[in-house]
């Protein structure tokens, strides 16, 4: 049986939404967990019925001939992103200054930069984080469903980290049995099999490195994509001496350790961020959610509306697009 533990929260959850944005910090943190065996962490209701999960650990999952391979896999990855801002804290405007950017600024996690002609860029960036999105996205400026762009280019790489997700499950279906299911009959009634990851219950995975030398931290944040009553589950794993990297979940002053070759489970639909990696060693994970944005069928799912250059062409004369 694993071990229970189940926390009052702290704070209501419009509170906690005041911290999106920032670096999670000591003293908002008063459950620091460091699990030695499989834990389930409940939110405390106070309510009668079964009491929503808040996070989860299964421990040592990734041990077999897959662990070696998956973690090497990860951690040759060294891409960075601009594209996450609500993820990579806020912006430093002295270090733009510094750098002889000309910005304006578009919220205080992200900014548009503005050439010699006075003309604003069209997408806003922030701070550049190590984290590479594999699976499936719906193109902001398309509409189209489709691979990422780390997924095409790398081929080989993405069929190993494909294996990932039907690990994690291993955690999943035991720790927290009535959530997969919802996710799995979601996944299989509103979004086709072709979006799937391998035709299972993800259609995207979200690769993270945590180290001195480059992202050490994660900022406040809630992926409001993710399917509300399915959980996030996470592969870990580290490479080296490591501390710190907590999972933090401010609302309930919990902060929780991942080691090595484990599987995290957790309500992504909360705010939470990584509390600063401390060490000389490198932590990696690997983020699986099933994104309700990818549903095309059924009373939840929407179409692809293509858009731009990939919209359908009306024949000139007709009225068929104004409507």
């Amino acid at each position: 049986m694993p071990k229970e533990y189940a926390f009052p929260e702290l704070m209501t959850f419009e509170e906690s939404k005041e911290l999106l944005g920032t670096w999670p910090e000591n003293n908002q943190i008063r459950h620091w967990i460091d699990p030695t065996e499989d834990t389930i962490i409940y939110k405390q209701t106070g309510t009668l019925g079964d009491r929503p999960i808040l996070g989860a650990i299964k421990k040592n999952v990734f041990m077999d001939v897959d662990y070696e391979e998956i973690k090497e896999c990860l951690m040759s990855i060294d891409e960075t992103t601009t594209m996450r801002a609500n993820c990579a804290g806020p912006i430093d405007t002295d270090e733009l200054d510094r750098m002889g950017i000309n910005y304006e600024l578009r919220t205080k996690n992200s900014y548009k930069t503005i050439d010699d002609k006075g003309r604003v860029s069209m997408i806003a960036q922030g701070n550049p984080i190590h984290s590479v999105m594999m699976g499936y996205k719906r193109g902001r400026f398309t509409g189209k469903i489709d691979k990422s762009g780390w997924s095409k280019a790398n081929p080989e790489k993405n069929d190993i980290l494909s294996r990932i997700p039907q690990i994690n499950n291993i955690a999943y279906r035991e720790l927290a049995p009535s959530y997969y299911e919802a996710q799995k009959r979601f996944a299989e009634t509103y979004v086709e099999e072709r979006f799937r990851i391998a035709g299972g219950i993800y259609t995207t995975l979200s690769a993270n490195k945590y180290s001195q030398g480059g992202s050490q931290a994660m900022s406040y944040h809630i992926d409001s994509g993710d399917l509300p009553e399915g959980l996030t589950t996470i592969a870990n794993f580290i490479d080296g001496n490591i501390n710190g990297c907590y999972f933090v979940l401010p609302r309930y002053g919990v902060a929780i350790s991942r080691g090595d070759g484990d599987v995290f489970l957790g309500d992504s639909g909360e705010v939470h961020g990584v509390y600063d990696v401390d060490g000389t060693g490198t932590s990696m994970n690997c983020v699986c959610y099933c994104d309700t944005r990818l549903a095309t069928l059924g009373v939840r799912g929407k179409p692809e509306k293509l858009i731009g250059k990939n919209a359908p062409k009306v024949e000139t004369g007709s009225l068929e697009g104004f409507f």
